[in-house]
């Protein structure tokens, strides 16, 4: 595919000359930038253009912008720690909601919020890369080729929470500028900041302090992704070709950075003194702001000196660790290669094998809490009867068993339930008139049981009475649970159910 570029315009001597050859350079160039730049922004607008797909009614919703205020949640608590957790952005996007929607309710406001977060995390490809085809005009032909990028990652930390990140490509969706390179930006950046402040323009100062606190968090993500890929893997890093380059450009533009960010502070220190009562807040902002970059950029610097020695002590934990006699193969050269160069045939006989080694057998959970409750609180199961009659055999009983409930437990129980109100009363009334007459813990489990066995709608009533939820925590130090509320089988049958 070839296309035509016009001429310059005629120029005087005295400016540069700029051949077509040139000038098509910088376009393709910078059409390519923008199309990457726009593919990155894709997942916001499906998100958009999908919402009417849905059960709710979103008309006044825009998943644009709550995606953006999820990048800006995530962004701000990664300068502060480590990460955003998944509940405090909810509750951010909740308030957003509130303003603009407020008719919506809590709950549809949660799943809102929950399908924004996971459209970033692509939780509908199960959080693969986002993928999208454009055109590259920065060759001698025009070629198509595959955009894959994340904009936000979910990741756990040492103390076993999970916080959402994001990645250098989600920041840059945020800050509006994917086609400059970051260490780039942050010298723009300071060098429209130093002019701001020096002419006194101090509220467009702020916010371009605050666009350079964002670059320093990206700059840091950049860099420190770099620095944990060593940590996982020193061989997918060359040494030699690019960590020794990166380091130490990554020195350098620190160094610049630090120098650059003590003269902004002391520049705006010193207006302090003068400043009028409008401008001294922001200006303590704007100290705030650098200072808060200066530490992160004295943090970076420090692991980018010490990167070094990490690189050698993983080296040495990597490569020079005792190994054992059989090596592990290598999934891709000695397991996929030669079983895609197999036929249909033998491969297809072969994946039972190959199956029962990646995927071994593992054992159950001992101990399932929701099909326990269903379990326990199912309906008694129907007897089976046998089709064939069984020959009984008569057992001589060793001893007379006593029963665990006597007689004045029952006596307690009885005369307790034998004195309901005309409303009901709950379990937990009835179990404090017993202990008040003095009834045993035998005669309270008694009452447990009973009440427990009138609840089984299956079940014939027991003592006249009939028992149900009364849809609060039973207040009890002996029992824990759900309330129930007592009631007459009489009443019922005529008035229907009793409110608790």
């Amino acid at each position: 595919m070839s296309e035509s570029v016009p001429d310059p315009p005629a120029m005087s001597d005295s400016s540069p000359s700029r051949t077509p050859e040139t000038a098509q350079e910088r376009w393709q160039d910078a059409v390519t930038r923008r199309v990457r730049t726009l593919a990155r922004t894709g997942p916001l607008h499906a998100a958009e253009r999908s919402k009417h797909l849905r059960d709710l009614d979103l008309s006044n919703v825009d998943f644009r912008s709550l995606s953006l205020r999820v990048l800006d949640v995530v962004i701000e608590e990664m300068g502060l720690g480590s990460g955003a957790a998944r509940d405090e952005v909810v509750e951010a996007l909740g308030r957003m909601l509130a303003s603009n929607a407020p008719t919506i309710e809590a709950a549809d406001a949660q799943v809102i919020a929950d399908l924004t977060v996971d459209a970033l995390l692509n939780e509908t490809h199960r959080r693969q890369a986002f993928s999208e085809l454009y055109i590259d005009w920065t060759q001698d032909e025009p070629v198509s080729r595959e955009l894959l990028w994340h904009l936000l990652r979910e990741v756990e930390l040492p103390d076993g929470r999970f916080v959402l990140r994001a990645t250098t490509e989600g920041i840059n969706v945020y800050t509006g500028m994917l086609e400059y390179d970051v260490q780039d930006a942050q010298v723009a950046e300071e060098a429209v900041l130093h002019a701001q402040v020096k002419r006194g323009r101090i509220r467009d100062a702020v916010r371009t302090a605050q666009n350079a606190r964002l670059r320093s968090i990206e700059y840091q993500e950049t860099l420190g992704r770099v620095l944990r890929l060593v940590q996982r893997d020193v061989a997918q890093v060359s040494w030699h070709e690019d960590m020794a380059a990166l380091l130490d450009g990554a020195r350098d533009h620190l160094d610049d950075r630090l120098e650059t960010e003590r003269q902004l502070v002391d520049m705006v220190s010193q207006r302090v003194d003068d400043a009028s009562d409008a401008d001294a807040p922001r200006l303590a902002e704007l100290i705030d702001i650098l200072q808060e970059c200066q530490g992160r950029h004295f943090r970076l610097h420090r692991e980018v000196i010490q990167a070094s020695n990490v690189f050698l002590d993983e080296q040495e934990r990597q490569y020079f660790r005792p190994r054992e006699i059989l090596r592990l193969p290598d999934l891709e050269a000695d397991v996929l290669a030669p079983a895609l160069e197999l036929a249909s045939g033998p491969w297809a006989d072969r994946v039972g094998a190959l199956m029962r080694c990646f995927i071994p057998a593992s054992a159950q959970a001992l101990l399932y809490v929701p099909q326990l409750a269903d379990r326990l609180l199912a309906p008694p199961r129907a007897e089976a009867r046998p089709d064939t009659e069984l020959e009984e055999i008569v057992l001589e009983a060793a001893f007379d068993a006593r029963p665990f409930f006597d007689a004045k437990d029952e006596a307690h129980v009885e005369d307790v339930l034998s004195d309901l109100p005309e409303g009901g009363a709950s379990l937990s009334s009835l179990l404090d008139r017993l202990r008040q007459a003095e009834g045993t813990s035998r005669a309270e489990s008694l009452l447990v049981l009973t009440l427990l066995r009138t609840f089984d709608p299956s079940a014939e009533p027991a003592g006249g009475v009939r028992a149900e939820p009364a849809r609060r925590t039973l207040n009890d130090l002996n029992y824990e649970g759900d309330d129930l509320v007592v009631l007459r089988t009489n009443r019922a049958s005529s008035e229907g159910t009793a409110a608790p």
